[in-house]
């Protein structure tokens, strides 16, 4: 609570009265001075007239109190935590609301520094009664309007975590209830309508306890935020099949194929920053419950489809090899995959040349040269005319024209699709070769 209120002369308080009724200067000089501070200067209309409705009210109620000769009513202290609760919601930094009372106190003081000067036998009185009351309440407020906005900030951390999980739950268990999903995303504060993209993030966290993971996971988030340059708010996370799942607004207006460069580009940036960042998944635009499940899949996927060791998609930097793979970039390869006698046809392509040594290779060197005979050739260190051969075989065997777009296609997809394939396996063959190492040590350290 406030301190006791000092004792005030006759003199003083005939000053103070006509001092209270003209106040306003030193409420606009506060204001002004708080519009250039961090939260307060991107408020909207409404919430800048109530910052001056509360500097008013806070500037009143001190000279009240000096006037009445006692300290705020319990309804006025709730009056001024109101205004503490307000500032939560609309974003105003707790350091900013703190500072914002230290510029109301010096601006008070200012005022009763004019009065001394203007009246020099009130001098004394202000200097050595006024001006330790005007700090100690001061102080005193500010602690409970601190008080009260940390319990406000901790109710709307509780409300929005429910609200979080509440969305989760739609999105992957009840897709098509548009309605609630609609009201749950706007009650979050965010525009239901705006397409997003999903990131899967596969994060380093294991030394990091139970205990603690989700502090960690508050960093990152921040982290992200900052690289992605948004609000913290506006970057909607669940943690979904051990993956970090964040939900990106995208810029309305834009192309699907601009939105993923962008995206991509920022997401690179994080994974250079981060090193718990062992892989970054992007799926595609999408909007609505089920088109964030359907970009959550696509992200994921990405991860799961790119090959160990791979590197970044085109136009990410070297230093980021690996680490941020698109959805987009196997968009084809996944649409194959889902119909299972396309898969059959393709992966029998690659299969066809596999039964003559040195074709595939010269293939998947062929496509990686950018279809360049000379670099070709001098990849695998053969002569032109080694090369003709083997690429004319090709021909023969599959009865294929490299010279044609449509083959071209097929056999770019049919060779990724069974190196896929092979690093799966190849995976496959190294956690069962572990688990029997395992189990052979098991058996070795067992008493006799």
């Amino acid at each position: 609570m406030p301190p006791p209120v000092p004792a005030i002369s006759p003199r003083l308080r005939s000053r103070l009265r006509t001092l209270a009724k003209t106040q306003p200067k030193a409420v606009q000089r506060t204001y002004d001075t708080l519009l250039s501070l961090e939260g307060y200067s991107a408020l909207s209309a409404a919430a800048r007239k109530d910052i001056f409705s509360s500097i008013a009210f806070s500037a009143n109620l001190w000279f009240q109190c000096l006037l009445d000769g006692t300290p705020p009513t319990a309804e006025v202290m709730d009056q001024t935590a109101a205004f503490a609760r307000r500032r939560v919601h609309q974003n105003v930094p707790l350091r900013s609301l703190l500072r914002a009372f230290r510029l109301g106190a010096r601006e008070l003081w200012r005022t009763c520094t004019e009065l001394a000067e203007a009246d020099p036998a009130l001098a004394h009185e202000l200097l050595f009664d006024i001006s330790p009351y005007l700090l100690d309440y001061f102080d005193a407020m500010a602690e409970h309007i601190a008080e009260a906005y940390l319990d406000e900030q901790h109710q709307q951390a509780r409300w929005r975590g429910s609200l979080l999980q509440q969305l989760y739950d739609l999105v992957f268990h009840a897709p098509d209830d548009a309605a609630r999903f609609r009201e749950t995303v706007e009650a979050l504060g965010l525009d239901a309508t705006l397409p997003r993209i999903a990131l899967a993030v596969d994060l380093d966290l294991r030394d990091h306890a139970p205990s603690v993971r989700e502090d960690a996971l508050d960093r990152f988030a921040l982290s992200a935020a900052r690289h992605f340059e948004l609000k913290p708010d506006a970057l909607v996370r669940a943690w979904h099949r051990e993956r970090l799942v964040f939900w990106l607004p995208c810029v309305r207006g834009d192309s699907m194929t601009r939105n993923d460069q962008r995206v991509a580009e920022h997401a690179a940036a994080l994974a250079r920053a981060e090193p718990r960042v062992r892989s970054i998944g992007i799926g595609l635009m999408n909007e609505g419950a089920r088109g964030w499940a359907a970009s959550v899949e696509e992200a994921l996927k990405a991860v799961d489809f790119a090959p160990r060791g791979s590197r970044a998609d085109e136009g990410e930097e070297n230093s980021n090899a690996g680490r941020v793979h698109r959805f987009s970039s196997i968009a084809i390869e996944e649409s194959v995959r889902s119909s299972a006698n396309v898969l059959r046809y393709l992966v029998s392509l690659a299969e066809q040349l596999a039964t003559e040594a040195d074709l595939l290779a010269t293939l998947e060197a062929w496509f990686a040269s950018g279809q360049r005979r000379r670099q070709t050739a001098e990849t695998l260190g053969v002569h032109p005319n080694t090369l003709d051969y083997r690429l004319e075989r090709i021909e023969t065997l599959l009865g294929a024209k490299l010279t044609d777009a449509h083959w071209i296609a097929r056999l770019d997809i049919a060779l990724k699709l069974r190196g896929a394939t092979q690093g799966a396996q190849s995976d496959g063959k190294k956690m069962e070769k572990k688990g029997r190492l395992g189990v052979k040590k098991a058996k070795s350290a067992s008493p006799r």
